[in-house]
């Protein structure tokens, strides 16, 4: 029987982040049309999709192979590594370069996520491998649909966070940073701004969603001192859930507040990134706050969906997220315009370029 394998490394179940996350979703769409698994059989599977990760690869004749080149692994593990990696770090960054170009030369279909990506790795590519574009989704039933209320939005206490300190948060205008706390991201700019507001009059505090990434075993260099250095910069305005909020729980989390956060440093990494938790913003139905460059920013900006800002601008910063607390009209024609493209980034619908591919494969097998 034909059938279809997902393979990812990351954590899937009730804690997950992007790549867990998208492996489950790129599952459930390919399996309402084919016999589908995670991490199913590699030999048995006529169909293999994941990224190129160690073991990925095909293991007989007539397999067909999906590499999903979503997530830039080679330029995140540059900035994670900083200009001095060990010797055990360079061996790292070495194999991942060996398996992305063993990708490119081998896949019999290459899936990216934005076209930024797709011209970094042409430059890499020597092969005629075909390519589609298939970005990251939005679970439209955990919207109630495709127009969730704006009026619901504000209805989830924070709460079990790592000092109690958030208990006020409904009295409070609340920022929420939604992911992790990697190298190339700027959540300390976000803690600034924060206490600037305040310092300045405006109530406001911030809340990051979790300080534990939900696979504690993979290569991650944050540390617990990481988040303490935040909460202290934060002087009290600041805090953080314990563990990863699991993710049938993030969107509650999310509405719990008034505006989402997302800033990076200017490098090759966020030129190329989607920032999936941007699409966790949309299905909320809370207005971002992104740092220009990527993906994420070029579709805040076009549609309307909050603020792009220029990086390590902490006035700027600080006045797109006054502006979004303050002027509710601007406020809520941003909730209307991630209401309205939220359709368009089902995952019904993003992923029917990868459906019609392994269809047609199928098609050649009868």
């Amino acid at each position: 029987m034909f059938n279809v394998v997902v393979v990812t490394r990351d954590a899937v179940g009730e804690r997950m982040a992007g790549p867990g996350i998208r492996a489950t979703y790129l599952a459930r769409e390919l399996g309402k049309h084919f016999p589908t698994t995670i991490n199913g059989s590699i030999q048995d599977a006529d169909v293999l999709i994941g990224q190129p990760v160690r073991g990925l690869f095909k293991r007989r004749r007539g397999q067909k192979i999906v590499y999903d080149l979503f997530d830039p692994q080679v330029l995140e593990l540059r900035e994670l590594y900083g200009n001095a990696p060990s010797v055990r770090q360079r061996i790292h960054l070495a194999a991942e370069w060996m398996r992305l170009t063993f990708a490119l030369r081998f896949a019999d279909l290459l899936m990216c996520a934005a076209p930024k990506q797709r011209e970094f790795y042409d430059q890499l590519k020597s092969s005629d491998v075909p390519w589609i574009e298939v970005p990251f989704g939005v679970d439209l039933e955990e919207c109630g649909g495709h127009a969730a209320a704006p009026e619901r939005c504000r209805g989830m206490a924070a709460t079990q966070t790592s000092s109690g300190g958030m208990a006020a948060a409904l009295r409070d205008n609340l920022v929420v940073w939604g992911g992790g706390v990697w190298e190339w991201l700027d959540p300390a700019l976000a803690v600034d701004a924060i206490v600037k507001l305040n310092r300045d009059g405006l109530r406001c505090r911030m809340l990051f969603m979790g300080r534990m990434r939900p696979k504690p075993h993979a290569i991650d260099r944050r540390r617990d001192s990481r988040f303490d250095e935040l909460l202290s910069r934060g002087k009290g305005l600041v805090d953080a859930n314990a563990d990863w909020v699991p993710y049938r729980e993030r969107l509650s989390w999310l509405r719990a507040g008034k505006v989402a956060i997302m800033l990076h440093r200017p490098t090759a990494e966020a030129v190329h990134s989607i920032r999936t938790r941007l699409f966790d913003a949309i299905a909320a139905g809370v207005p971002v706050v992104a740092t220009e460059g990527g993906f994420a920013a070029d579709l805040v900006a076009r549609e309307g969906l909050g603020i792009v800002v220029p990086p390590s601008d902490l006035e700027a910063v600080a006045g797109a997220i006054r502006r979004l607390l303050t002027d509710d009209a601007f406020h809520m024609t941003c909730v209307e315009n991630l209401v309205r493209i939220r359709p368009r980034f089902a995952w019904e619908v993003v992923t029917r370029p990868l459906i019609d591919a392994v269809s047609e494969w199928q098609n050649q097998l009868r």
